[in-house]
């Protein structure tokens, strides 16, 4: 277990974009992330094309970031994601009360 202060950060972004939340996560010194894949169920992001409906394809992507850093990913995240787009996507961050397996 580590006594420093870590966040999760949490992004869900538009398919495709994951691999940019990951580099800029190591630009910032994280080690990586987990990626994960799923589908949107808003019903503000239905898509259809020609009348067939289209599920949005997410990538949830979860880093564990030193705490002092959490605020300038999170912006740089929202900027090269378009996050503030709409149906660009969330990204968000949870303290955490321990962590351990970092190296």
């Amino acid at each position: 277990m580590s006594n420093d202060m870590y966040s999760l950060v949490v992004a869900i972004v538009n398919h495709g974009y994951s691999e940019e939340v990951v580099g800029i996560a190591e630009e910032m010194g994280a080690s990586g992330g987990t990626i994960f894949f799923g589908r949107g169920s808003s019903s503000r992001s239905k898509v259809s094309i020609l009348g067939v409906p289209v599920d949005p394809q997410k990538e949830l992507v979860y880093i564990v970031v030193k705490r002092d850093f959490t605020s300038r990913i999170l912006r740089k995240i929202t900027e090269a994601c378009k996050l503030d787009d709409p149906h660009g996507g969330l990204a968000f961050s949870m303290p955490l009360d321990e962590v351990s397996g970092l190296h």
